[in-house]
This record gives structure tokens, sequence and C-alpha cells, in this order.
């Protein structure tokens, strides 16, 4: 497995948030219903803020939601993100990597924030860019971490398993087309059992391990790759995986 260079990458995909512009602002994110492209930059921003916080606060002091400052409205929202996004930059970047530091799974060390912020960069430019226009790929490397990222953090704090009862039993195949992936999901009442091989599900999905990535996140509906078996299962997945 590649090493993944996450601080690289949180400052790659932060510029390329960036370049969304003034004039893009009203633009719909058309697969998060509700969006804008100003909601998804004040949202980036106001995460850096939090994260920021979270990188400074005592292990035993979390943050308060309330005490970080909501994005302005219109064109000033591009500056206060560029502004937070540099703190969080220069404060992951000074944060020693073993550093405890609060996290929504408990105390982690900083580098669980790398990744982290990496990984909500890179998803939030593809929103972004997905509004505007053609969206790049994720990182395919990222996009493979990402995958792992889903099932280790996601998936046992925010899947609802209660919307989930008709996979219990069942198997989702995930097969990346473009480089070396394959996860084995086994469906349970309250977890997951995930593996990585080769394995023959009641449905199997195959494409770039950038789509499998969006795929999982409900950025793509099932039908942006190859499916075989059992569709169904593919959105009822998504219904239930509220990230």
């Amino acid at each position: 497995m590649t090493a993944i260079p996450y601080l690289d990458l949180v400052r790659v995909e932060r510029d390329r948030l960036a370049r969304l512009t003034e004039d893009q602002l009203g633009k719909a994110i058309p697969h998060v219903e509700g969006w804008t492209v100003e909601a998804l930059v004040g949202h980036t921003g106001w995460v850096a803020r939090f994260v920021t916080a979270a990188l400074e606060a005592p292990v035993d002091e979390p943050p308060r939601r309330s005490a970080i400052a909501e994005p302005p409205a219109g064109a000033d929202v591009l500056g206060w993100f560029a502004e937070a996004s540099d703190t969080l930059l220069e404060t992951l970047a000074a944060t020693p990597a073993d550093k405890p530091c609060i996290t929504f799974t408990g105390p982690q060390p900083a580098t669980w924030w790398h990744r982290r912020m990496a990984h909500e960069f890179a998803m939030h430019r593809w929103d972004g860019q997905a509004a505007v226009g053609p969206a790049e790929d994720i990182d395919v490397d990222l996009a493979r971490d990402g995958i792992d990222e889903v099932f280790e953090t996601f998936v046992p704090t925010r899947f609802r398993f209660d919307e989930a009862s008709s996979l219990v039993g069942r198997t989702i195949h995930l097969h990346a087309t473009d480089a070396d992936g394959e996860w084995m999901i086994e469906m349970h009442e309250d977890r997951m059992e995930v593996s990585h091989g080769h394995g023959k599900g009641d449905v199997a999905a195959r494409g770039s391990m950038s789509d499998l990535l969006l795929l999982l996140w409900s950025r793509i509906p099932p039908s942006r790759v190859e499916v075989f078996g059992d569709a169904e299962l593919l959105a009822t997945f998504q219904a239930a995986a509220t990230f």
C-alpha cells in the first residue's frame, strides 16, 4: 500500500477548492439537496475552524460547536474560507504528529486529522467542481484510503443499521478497475465485516477507485459504475449511509 502524503493532499485539495469563484457561488450542488457552492465553501471553512480548535484544545476540553463562527453570506465567504484553511494548514503542520487530539471517535493522534482533512477537502472539492463543470477524479491512492476510512470511521459511528435491515446476511463486493483494490462487505444487524480481496457478493460494483469512493459517499448513483447482481442492495446501502 502506498504511503499517503496527507498534508500535501490537504494543501492540493484546498487549493483546488479555493479556485471556486464569486460568480459560481449560486450554483446548486447536484447530488446534495439544498446545497449551493456558497453553502459548500462555508461548510468547509467552518470545518477548518473547528478542526483547528480541536487540534489546539486540551484533549479533555473539546471545543463547543457553538463557539465556532458561522460563515458570512455572499462573496465574503471566499476570503473567510481562505483564512480558515490557511490557519488549519499551519496548525496541522505545527502540531506534533503523535499529540493526542479531540476527534469525533475519541482522542486520536494529530495524524488522524491529517487523514480526515485530506478526505474532507477532496470530497468537497469534487462537490464544488461537479456543480460548475467536470469534476476531476479523486487521487487514486487517496480514494483507496478513503474507502477504508468509510468502513473504519463512518460506518461504526454514522451508518443507520436500523434502516438497512434488508441487507442483513447479504454481501457487497467492490472491485476497483484502475488500481489494486477489492473489498468484500458482509452485512450484519449492527455491523459490517469488511475484508480485502476477491469474492463473489450478492452485488458487485466495479469502477474506478474514485467512483467507488463517491458511490459509498452517495455522490454518484450505482448506475455510474458496473453493477452485477442485485443493484437494489447498493441503493439501500446509500440510503442508510448518512455520512
